[in-house]
């Protein structure tokens, strides 16, 4: 049963009013920002400016617990607070100021007493102290004449309750509107029929509850003070719905510390941080899902009561916010990978409510929620956030100022039917708007497949899935139809006719695929230097596209080795031996050849086959780009006319380099990025491009 108490009451209706030793220190009065932003909220401008002006407000729950004492046959009635030591410790601070400053301290401190402290001996000495203070020169000046008085230990100082005690002395003190004020303001809190002040009492004994389970309902600890003043200021914001804050009221307490517990940091009783990180989120998108495009400037603190305001003033935001945390529960049973690195969104909820910001999670798990709580199929989420996850990911641009305009996207593939059904009825200029567009195209395109054929559609989810493409898949959809590098520029993926051949071809390529992608290529990567990988640049150097994962070559070569039948290595010398007899037809010496692409494909080969070095010896450091630098001594290159659409080295060849990022022409050669085959007295053998002509011939038939 729940009983409506004043401060007073309280400490009326019981011998003693212990904090116990299990409870944290006084945090209401802490001197970090946050704690005297809050603390100027609840403490200024609410709880004092209230009592002024005679208004009654309430302070939500206290829960505690009665222990009876009997000490020479003498009975005692004690109360321990296990949820609401702040609130309490605040009031009993500010009744014992308000008394001090009416000089009638000594009228009311034997029932102030009953209030304690046993967290430590020291917070339980300030009290009791604190209460024999006979005046105070000056009030405005508390703090400062109590450290000073005789009584009082510096070593308290280090404990945090009577720093914070305090701390929140010196918040009354400078607060002129309560200075000022005449007399009469203790009568207000003490008075016979004074309600100004209350809170609602409950004894948790009386329905057996244990201390285990105070732990889980109270399992707020360092933030308590964010926590406790924002419960006071945002019952404000949302108390236009007396449902609704009631029902909040009774979650915040119970069901969502439950939901939260799992989440709670190790070693841990608090739920508090948890909670603030979901709450920050869950405003941030209601905001800007209601902004303004392109606005000049958004807001940056979800937490700012001014923020909320704006936010929860709308029912139905208040509504979701209420769903968003019971939907928790549910969060937790989804374990289903979605996204590339395996996140499910029960670790996408615990990256977030652990303060993890990846702009792609926050709109995955956002959607999921926006799609839930419209009450949609659950049957049809996953398509739903597969398609979300797509979008948002292949959508460069997903900076704050796209985000109104994203968000409102999203919202038109929410419906009661399958998101590809609502794809292929969607005006994708208008109803994706902000999205890249060849992705926009790309889905639409993808659920006319699956709708389709719908045999193949696990086959769609498979390659989406593969982190090379995250959802991206454009290029190998088009694969079967194409068979070169060059086609695929000539073609519109929207133009081809699937059929279930082309869906078994594509199985074939994306195996095939699979294969080649192994160790990030490496096994073919320098097999791919001839192809539209590489781009050779006017500043003599040949670049990769740091898109190659899914590059027309790379897919062609998959196709290619898919169609061949053969095992991975063996298809790899038979292309390789190919390409130096079709050499053969073309020139009689090697060392002529002037294309650069075809200089390093063969020095690639030599390495590999007839030097037998393996792959760094070539690709050293891990460096896949390639710059090259005039000759110096102890170094020699075997080709001899130069190299083609090369301003800097037109007739005369020079020594190749493999670089990353940048290539640093004023530094000259490096050893360590210099190809072993043009080191002198190093791996060079007499004629070896005629070793690779032999060795091409072998086993030719």
């Amino acid at each position: 049963m729940n009983n409506k108490y004043t401060f007073w009451q309280l400490c009326n209706s019981y011998d003693k009013i212990e904090v116990p030793i299990i409870q944290r220190d006084y945090a209401q009065g802490r001197s970090t920002p946050e704690v005297q932003r809050l603390r100027k909220k609840f403490v200024d401008e609410y709880l004092i400016k209230s009592i002024l002006k005679d208004e009654a407000i309430e302070l939500d729950f206290v829960y505690g617990s009665i222990l009876i004492e009997i000490k020479e046959d003498e009975k005692r009635k004690i109360f321990i607070p296990l949820d609401g030591q702040q609130r309490l410790t605040t009031l009993f601070l500010l009744h014992f100021f308000i008394a001090l400053k009416e000089n009638r301290l000594n009228e009311i401190k034997n029932i102030l007493q009953r209030f304690s402290y046993e967290t430590r001996p020291s917070a339980h000495d300030f009290c009791k102290l604190l209460l024999e203070i006979r005046n105070i020169k000056d009030l405005s000046n508390i703090k400062s004449e109590i450290e000073d008085s005789v009584w009082f230990n510096d070593e308290w100082k280090k404990d945090p309750t009577v720093s914070g005690m305090l701390n929140m002395l010196q918040t009354l003190s400078k607060n002129e509107n309560l200075i000022n004020a005449p007399k009469g303001l203790l009568d207000k809190l003490i008075g016979e029929n004074s309600n100004l002040v209350t809170f609602y009492f409950t004894d948790l004994d009386e329905f057996g509850l244990t201390e285990n389970l105070y732990i889980r309902m109270n399992a707020r600890g360092k933030m308590l003070t964010e926590f406790e003043n924002f419960k006071s200021e945002f019952y404000k914001i949302i108390r236009y719905n007396h449902l609704l804050l009631e029902d909040v009221k009774d979650k915040i307490e119970y069901a969502w510390v439950d939901n939260l517990w799992d989440f709670r940091g190790e070693n841990s009783y608090i739920i508090d941080s948890p909670f603030m990180q979901y709450l920050s989120f869950l405003t941030e998108m209601l905001y800007f899902k209601d902004a303004e495009f392109r606005a000049k400037q958004y807001e940056s603190d979800f937490l700012d009561f001014r923020v909320l305001q704006e936010v929860y003033k709308k029912e139905d935001n208040l509504k979701f916010l209420i769903f968003s945390y019971d939907y928790m529960k549910e969060v937790k049973t989804y374990n289903e990978s979605i996204l590339w690195d395996g996140e499910s969104l029960q670790s996408i909820l615990k990256d977030i409510l652990s303060g993890k910001r990846d702009t792609n999670q926050l709109y995955v798990f956002f959607s999921s929620l926006l799609y839930s709580f419209k009450d949609k199929p659950k049957e049809n989420l996953n398509d739903f956030i597969r398609v979300v996850r797509n979008l948002i990911e292949n959508t460069l641009d997903n900076s704050r100022r796209e985000w109104p305009r994203l968000l409102s996207s999203l919202q038109n593939l929410i419906s009661d039917d399958n998101v590809y059904q609502v794809l292929t009825r969607l005006d994708d200029e208008s109803k994706l708007i902000g999205f890249n567009v060849e992705q926009r195209k790309e889905e639409v395109f993808k659920a006319n497949l699956i709708l389709e054929f719908k045999d193949y559609k696990e086959l769609i989810f498979r390659i989406e899935d593969h982190r090379n493409f995250e959802g991206k898949i454009g290029n190998i959809l088009l694969t079967p139809f194409v068979n070169s590098e060059e086609q695929f520029g000539e073609n519109d993926l929207s133009s081809m006719i699937y059929k279930p051949k082309y869906f078994d071809l594509l199985e074939e390529i994306f195996d095939s695929y699979k294969q080649l992608a192994n160790k990030d290529f490496n096994k073919i990567w320098g097999n791919m230097l001839t192809t539209g990988l590489y781009s050779q640049t006017y500043e003599s150097r040949l670049v990769f596209s740091h898109l190659y994962r899914e590059h027309p070559a790379i897919l062609i070569l998959a196709k290619k080795f898919a169609k061949s039948k053969l095992e991975l290595n063996n298809y790899i010398l038979k292309i390789q031996k190919e390409y130096i007899l079709d050499l053969d037809k073309e020139y009689d010496d090697f060392s002529e050849i002037r294309n650069v692409k075809d200089q390093l494909y063969l020095y690639y080969i030599l390495n590999e086959r007839v030097f037998k070095l393996p792959l760094d010896n070539f690709f050293k450091n891990h460096n896949f780009n390639f710059g090259w630098l005039a000759k110096e001594s102890g170094y020699k290159s075997l080709f001899s006319n130069g190299i083609d659409q090369c301003n800097s080295f037109p007739s005369k060849n020079p020594i190749f380099q493999v670089y990353n990022q940048q290539f640093r022409y004023n530094l000259g050669i490096n050893r360590n990025n210099t190809i072993e085959i043009e080191v002198i007295g190093g791996t060079i053998k007499r004629n070896p491009f005629e070793l690779l002509k032999k060795w091409a011939m072998e086993n030719k038939k």
